[in-house]
């Protein structure tokens, strides 16, 4: 079971309490947090090697909205695939899920040329109601122009080099086509994440991204109420830098965030890799869950006399990152056909922490930015969590500190 621990953070951005009234852009210096919603799926067989998913939203307390969009998702996902007689998969993505709105992504694909076809869910969670392209922005923005600088900078990107101008320059007539075809449609293609708004146009695909426009994007406050429209059954990541998208399945405990007013935590621990397909016995490993869960409360621990550091220094400000890792000890043997496993009753843990002090105008001038940024582009990203650079300090002061020992976890 995924542990998703509630974070500190200075830099609040209220989501609970925000409504109509109170719309406004993205806080680049905010958090948001993800919808306590699941996002289930149904199943049936495609052939004998594929299946067909379709996505099922769970969690939401008016089961009257959560029929209504799951009924829309199953008609409109099934007459995609009857649409076609030759499929090779049927599946999902879920691009957004916070803010009380979703965006998912459902597609099909075949043999030959185009290759696959999508679909977008794109709702408001709180009366059900399908999204329009125009509901994401400020009621003032000028979308035709966003709209334009995505296309256009999507086809430079593949355009001719202009070596007089030094840059890739798109067919003109090509975009203005593009642009005007996609206005014109009345049900607009699109998707979007925390981070960016997807436009489909035929074969034609181009991103707005969201921290280029922060003033012009609502989405994050358009629709949150004054209370919780979930159950609260499921929970999702919270207090996550604006702008920056999650990945489901990298972490076993995330808690990052603002201790006090001077030190940004960082105690992250990936998934411990388990072979899938020749798994321990049911004894050796929930021996294993044990040992691992007393060890992360082990690690957790190390974590305090850092905190008590900041509090006896409040003019610095204090970084710490710690990213342990527990790994049984396995080996494993290719007979030819499969890998056999062999697991041992010895586990190791390693563990890793970083320290960066500095003086708190040095945070503020530098390392406020660069947390955000590193968060924002680069932690979930990146398996075991992102680490700042040691390279080039600005001015703070680095000490780390690295342990590996093992265990027999079968004997405690």
């Amino acid at each position: 079971m995924k542990k998703i621990i509630p974070f500190i953070l200075i830099f609040t951005f209220l989501l609970s309490g925000c409504n109509a009234q109170s719309l406004k852009g993205i806080d680049l210096y905010g958090t948001y947090d993800e919808n306590d919603l699941f996002i289930d799926e149904t199943v049936s067989p495609l052939n004998e090697h594929e299946e067909i998913k379709i996505p099922v939203i769970k969690g939401l307390k008016d089961t009257k909205v959560q029929d209504k969009i799951n009924g829309e998702i199953h008609d409109r996902a099934n007459a995609l695939i009857e649409k076609h007689t030759h499929i090779n998969y049927a599946n999902y993505y879920t691009r957004a899920n916070f803010a009380n709105v979703i965006s998912i992504d459902f597609s099909v694909g075949f043999e030959e040329f185009p290759y696959a076809e999508h679909i977008h869910f794109n709702y408001n969670l709180v009366n059900g109601e399908e999204l329009k392209l125009e509901d994401l922005f400020m009621p003032d923005t000028d979308i035709l122009s966003l709209v334009r600088s995505a296309f256009y900078k999507e086809l430079a990107f593949y355009g001719e080099y202009d070596h007089a101008k030094k840059l890739h320059s798109p067919n003109e007539n090509e975009v203005y086509k593009i642009v005007k075809g996609f206005m014109e449609e009345e049900n607009k293609q699109f998707a979007f994440s925390p981070s960016g708004i997807y436009l489909y146009y035929k074969e034609n695909f181009a991103e707005i991204k969201m921290v280029e426009y922060p003033e012009d994007i609502a989405i994050y406050s358009k629709y949150m109420t004054d209370d919780s429209i979930f159950t609260g059954e499921y929970e999702g990541y919270k207090n996550i830098f604006t702008c920056a998208d999650t990945q489901y399945d990298i972490f076993d405990v995330i808690e990052y965030g603002y201790k006090e007013d001077n030190l940004w935590y960082d105690f992250a621990v990936g998934q411990t890799y388990i072979p899938y397909d020749n798994p321990p016995s049911d004894e050796r490993k929930e021996k294993f869950d044990e040992f691992v869960e007393r060890a992360i409360e082990e690690e957790r621990a190390k974590l305090l006399p850092f905190f008590e550091k900041a509090k006896a220094n409040p003019d610095k400000f204090y970084i710490v990152l710690s990213k342990p890792s527990f790994n049984m000890t396995i080996d494993s043997e290719y007979d030819g056909e499969k890998w056999n496993y062999t697991y041992h009753d010895t586990a190791e843990i390693n563990s890793h922490i970083q320290l960066f002090e500095m003086p708190m105008e040095i945070y503020e001038t530098v390392y406020k930015d660069k947390i955000i940024e590193t968060y924002r582009y680069a932690y979930f990203a990146m398996r075991g969590g992102a680490w700042l650079d040691t390279e080039n300090l600005d001015g703070a002061t680095f000490h780390e500190t690295n342990d590996s020992q093992t265990y027999n976890y079968m004997e405690g």
